[in-house]
């Protein structure tokens, strides 16, 4: 089996990699990650800069911005995780996002991240989600050229959009509703 790198570790010992290039959001990561006790925290103001740092010394989690320029958080881990891209292949990867939409989502996962990280979060939910990735005992599994979290299929097609409302829809169903006559209501006497 192929676990990742954080499989069953402590969140003491745990090395968190955050690749953001907005400053504000960087040291809003790194205060979250101390607070919530987080073993070594690195900051890459860019993939470029953490995909030349991270091989030396491996990180246990990347949480990488969805947005960034020249290229984002979904394509970063999309390269760190082939084969030919050790030792990072290995390593689980959230996708931080205020605008986590189903498609974002989806590429997401299908590059190989664990999580989308919805923002603005707590240091109690990035510990939740932490706890949770630290637990997950899906390996991962070989799909075209890059690892993937085991059973992405599956969590894909459980994934189904919600149906969407057009405005005008909703007005022209609630006049189709006949309002109730005055004398239907029945009042007792008492």
């Amino acid at each position: 089996m192929l676990h990742h790198r954080a499989y069953r570790r402590d969140i003491e010992q745990l090395a968190v990699a955050v690749v953001d290039n907005r400053r504000p959001r960087r040291a809003m990561m790194r205060a979250m990650l101390a607070a919530i006790g987080v073993g070594r925290v690195e900051i890459y103001e860019s993939p470029a800069n953490a995909l030349s740092a991270m091989p030396q010394t491996a990180p246990d989690v990347v949480i990488a911005a969805g947005a960034m320029q020249p290229f984002g958080g979904v394509e970063l881990v999309r390269f760190m995780h082939r084969p030919d891209s050790e030792p990072l292949c290995f390593v689980p990867a959230m996708i931080m996002s205020a605008h986590a939409k189903p498609d974002l989502v989806a590429e997401a996962l299908q590059a190989g991240a664990h999580q989308v990280l919805l923002l603005p979060t707590s240091a109690g939910t990035l510990f939740r989600r932490l706890d949770w990735l630290m637990n997950d005992e899906r390996p991962f599994e070989l799909i075209d050229d890059h690892y993937v979290v085991s059973g992405l299929e599956e969590q894909l097609a459980l994934s189904t959009p919600r149906p969407t409302c057009a405005p005008g829809a909703v007005m022209a169903a609630a006049s189709a509703v006949p309002a109730a006559a005055p004398h239907a209501v029945k009042r007792r006497a008492g």
